[in-house]
């Protein structure tokens, strides 16, 4: 009682041997059948050109591709010798001082009025003060309005929830 399986006759394992070598055999023709369609994509490749085209592109790309790193690299070279970048840099950080510059006497412009016309000064803050304030209240009351001559719209079920 060692081997559980029950015991198989012989008529069976022969028929599943035959089965099996069938299969072998089936699979050695399509095997052959496949190598011949191969060899036949092949040389009809290798007759059309196909190959010979494509190591020509792949040669002309990785030309184009030279001949423009090198040109690249020739423009690099020029502005790197020129100056213009170094030069730029100068212009640029001479702007930046100027505008530092600039910014401090307009500071400074603004700060003397106060000194020299203190009374102006003055008048100026309230009667900008007022325009505010009047501007506020003019813009209440033109909003008041609107709403008072608008005509009032209907709510329906969902927004008077």
């Amino acid at each position: 009682m060692a081997n559980s399986k029950p015991a198989q006759n012989n008529s069976t394992s022969e028929l599943s041997a035959e089965n099996v070598a069938q299969n072998v055999k089936e699979t050695a023709i399509k095997i052959k059948e496949a190598a011949r369609a191969t060899r036949q994509t092949i040389k009809t490749f290798r007759e059309s050109g196909a190959v010979t085209e494509m190591a020509e592109a792949a040669r002309d790309v990785a030309l184009a591709a030279r001949d423009s790193t090198m040109d690249l690299r020739d423009s690099a070279k020029e502005i790197r010798d020129s100056g213009v970048v170094a030069e730029t840099a100068g212009v640029l950080d001479e702007t930046a001082s100027a505008a530092m510059a600039t910014a401090r006497a307009a500071k400074d412009t603004a700060g003397q009025v106060p000194k020299s016309a203190p009374r102006t000064t003055r008048t100026v803050r309230r009667v900008a003060s007022k325009v505010g304030r009047k501007a506020k209240s003019a813009l209440h009351q033109t909003k008041k309005m609107i709403r008072k001559k608008s005509p009032k719209k209907k709510k329906s079920r969902k927004t008077r929830k």
